[in-house]
């Protein structure tokens, strides 16, 4: 396997020897066309070795408990030779050169599998140029050379050179036109259960996690919030406040804007202090007088009945291909219907919400942990008011994110405090303000009807209503199964609290109902739900026309759909033949008990399935989950480890959701405060998990988040497969199981 690099690399030699590597990144495009010299001279440098031997690793994604900061280097360590014993890892901060060169965001299951083949390439550049630096000193060809464990070996004789004795030399050379990758055959590292670079210091409370941050004449804040979403500061007391020992100062926080009407800052009051403790305790004493607005009449009721109102009227469909409307009055077609609850959810962080700033007047700096430090930049700019080139972004590690730390609102309040107290404010959220003021996964209700036509199911209809105008679900390449007469609607309401991603985005919502009704139709059939998802996936993809025009030189879309949907057809099909072959299915029947199944597909990239076992108990709960069993095509998994991880941490968080999930609120306030009452799965609840990988030697396709979409279906199937109860909402309650 060939790749050519010319345009790709340039060494330059670091200061007192040793051999530092600037890489361009996919998705530089057009910068590539420039001159070579002068595009290459702006970049960061990602591999550096030094006369030691030692690989440092600049690392540009936000580190948040999935394992990137480990998974990364090993991709370049496999193509290097590296001894991975000496393979260090630096956090690069946000820094303009490397717009457009990276990957901005740091989510949607993306890390990986965007940066494999560059950091493939870098490692087999930096091998041929240290092969070709022993090559030199030894006067021999570099095609009898190694390169093995940190070290070049020379086949017909016992002569070896470390990279620390070569990386001077290797800086000298010029970059090779084409580099040989290795075969997944035979890598060394890449398909091992390696330990996490970070995890000595995590353990030693050496980590950079934004709440460790610390720095000289550093005050303290903690924001009392306005509680109903928009609200307005009338006006605060602060008397009693002011007496609490440590507390400095306490000001107004106004409605900070921001560059997308997606981010929003809650109006409140800041409370400064000598430590984040003191600035806890002036808060209580706090007196604040808020206009709610119209928001102060929000609660459950006026959003079910928004839902109702918007799924009594449909207009023109999302998408729609062959004439179900015209086919389910027909006297030889039947119709099954069913609906959908999916709520809206917290995300429930470990670490809560924080952000470290200081602004001097002409610059700003951010220590925080973001899954996008570019949106801190535009938005910190904003709002105090400097050029974005002076604002400076230190990406901190995360104690998790699920996509809440994509919003930069911590940092617009930080850097907005900092200007006010001309002094490095460090801003931290009580636990409580992390799950009243959350951005919310959307709420949503889908309405499935499934047309059969004596044993066969020939068309879907669904009907989404959703607090927001974006979904998943709703588009033809999303969907794997044949089904010949396909419409989709979706009819956005107004959001009554604030929303944002959560993990697997909008996926979990279309996942429950989907997954859920095509067991329905198995039922209704008198087919096994896994004998009827294979008769969905047995015909051919068609072409489907588009009405969009296809821009010259490029791939008509209803081609790219079809070869989009043949191709997540394909890995849909690879993990039903793998629980196939292997007999999962199969085994998971037992007297007594119930199982369940669904698959789906991140993003059409990564897919997998869950069959998950239960059986009826004397719980709190009254069903007692016994085993979850996974199965996933993501081709290769760099790290066993962290995917065996990631994928128990998804059905971990999902379970919880199942069980605890959903946002209550009451006069516009949000009811939920705290892990009593927005529970998480404790340790005694999880059962048993098993993971299977599918053999692969594709390029890796993403874990973070994929096994968390079909978890809910699976186990809703299973309870019904157990006990005969129909439920198609989360979260269940024991009332659920008993109605």
């Amino acid at each position: 396997m060939k790749a050519t690099r010319r345009n790709f690399l340039k060494v330059t030699s670091l200061a007192g020897g040793g051999l530092m590597l600037a890489g361009a990144i996919p998705g530089m495009g057009k910068i590539l066309t420039q001159d070579e010299e002068s595009v290459l001279s702006s970049f960061n440098h990602f591999i550096s070795i030094d006369l030691e031997g030692n690989v440092v690793f600049q690392l540009t994604a936000h580190e948040m408990g999935q394992g990137s900061g480990t998974g990364l280097p090993m991709i370049m360590a496999e193509e290097l030779g590296a001894d991975w014993s000496t393979v260090t890892i630096e956090r690069a901060d946000y820094d303009k050169k490397y717009e457009g060169l990276i990957r901005e965001t740091t989510g949607g299951s993306g890390t990986i599998s965007f940066y494999w083949d560059s950091l493939r390439n870098m490692g087999a550049t930096v091998r041929e140029l240290l092969k070709a630096a022993a090559a030199n000193r030894w006067q021999v060809s570099t095609e009898g050379l190694s390169v093995s464990n940190g070290f070049v070996i020379d086949s017909g004789s016992d002569r070896k050179l470390s990279f620390g004795e070569l990386a001077a030399e290797a800086a000298t050379l010029e970059v090779p036109k084409e580099v040989e990758l290795k075969s997944p055959a035979d890598f060394n590292l890449i398909g091992k259960p390696v330990k996490n670079l970070i995890t000595d210091k995590v353990a030693m409370g050496q980590g950079n996690y934004g709440i460790n941050m610390d720095l000289p004449d550093m005050l303290y804040a903690s924001i009392e919030k306005c509680p109903v979403y928009k609200g307005k500061l009338i006006k605060f007391d602060a008397a009693e406040t002011l007496k609490v020992n440590g507390v400095i100062d306490v000001i107004s926080v106004p409605t900070l804007e921001s560059t997308e009407d997606e981010i929003h800052v809650q109006e409140g009051v800041a409370v400064i202090a000598t430590s984040t403790w003191a600035a806890f305790k002036g808060r209580k004493s706090l007196k604040c007088d808020w206009d709610l607005g119209d928001n102060e009449n929000n609660d459950n009721e006026r959003l079910n009945a928004a839902v109702e109102t918007a799924g009594k009227k449909w207009e023109k469909p999302v998408y729609s291909v062959g004439k179900y409307d015209e086919l389910k009055d027909l006297e030889d077609y039947r119709e099954i219907k069913a609906t959908y609850i999916n709520p809206h959810q917290a995300h429930a962080l470990m670490e809560p919400m924080n952000a470290t700033a200081h602004y001097n007047g002409q610059t700003c700096e951010i220590w925080v942990g973001t899954q996008n430090a570019t949106k801190v930049v535009v938005n910190v700019a904003k709002a105090v008011d400097i050029p974005a080139d002076k604002i400076k972004v230190h990406v901190q590690n995360s104690g998790g994110s699920f996509g809440r730390r994509y919003y930069p609102d911590t940092s617009i309040e930080a850097a907005y405090l900092s200007k006010q107290l001309k002094k490095p404010i460090k801003l931290t959220w009580t636990r409580e303000d992390g799950i009243r003021h959350d951005y919310f996964h959307p709420y949503q209700v889908s309405h499935f009807s499934g047309l059969i036509k004596e044993d066969e199911v020939i068309g879907m209809q669904l009907k989404m209503v959703k607090t927001a105008s974006y979904a998943s679900g709703d588009n033809l390449w999303e969907q794997p199964y044949d089904l010949g007469h396909l419409d989709t609607f979706i009819n956005p309401i107004d959001n009554l609290v604030h929303q944002g991603a959560w993990r697997s985005v909008q996926v979990h919502s279309s996942s429950l109902g989907k997954e859920c009704f095509i067991d329905e139709l198995a039922i209704e059939l008198k087919k096994d739900p896994l004998e009827l998802r294979n008769v969905l996936y047995s015909k051919p993809i068609e072409y489907v026309a588009f009405d969009r025009p296809t821009p010259p030189g490029e791939q008509d879309f209803g081609e790219l759909v079809m070869d989009f949907r043949t191709d997540l057809r394909r890995r849909n099909r690879s993990v039903m033949e793998y629980i196939s072959a292997n007999k999962l299915w199969d085994r998971a029947k037992s007297a007594g008990k119930g199982r369940g199944f669904a698959i789906d597909d991140f993003f059409g990239r990564t897919v997998c399935a869950h069959i998950v076992e239960v059986e009826k108990d004397n719980s709190d709960w009254g069903i007692k989950i016994t085993k979850i069993t996974s199965v996933l095509d993501c081709g290769i998994v760099v790290n066993p480890h962290f995917g065996r991880g990631q994928v128990e941490g998804s059905i971990i968080y999902a379970l919880s959701a199942l069980k605890y999930g959903s946002i209550d609120l009451k006069n516009g306030k949000v009811q939920q405060s705290n892990f009593h009452n927005n529970k998480l799965l404790r340790i005694d609840e999880v059962p048993e998990i098993e993971v299977h990988f599918v053999p692969s030697e594709e390029t890796p396709r993403g874990l973070g988040e994929p096994a968390t979409p079909p978890l809910a279906p699976a186990v809703l199937n299973a309870i019904f497969d157990a006990t005969g109860k129909r439920i198609r909402k989360v979260p269940v309650y024991k009332e659920d199981l008993l109605a």
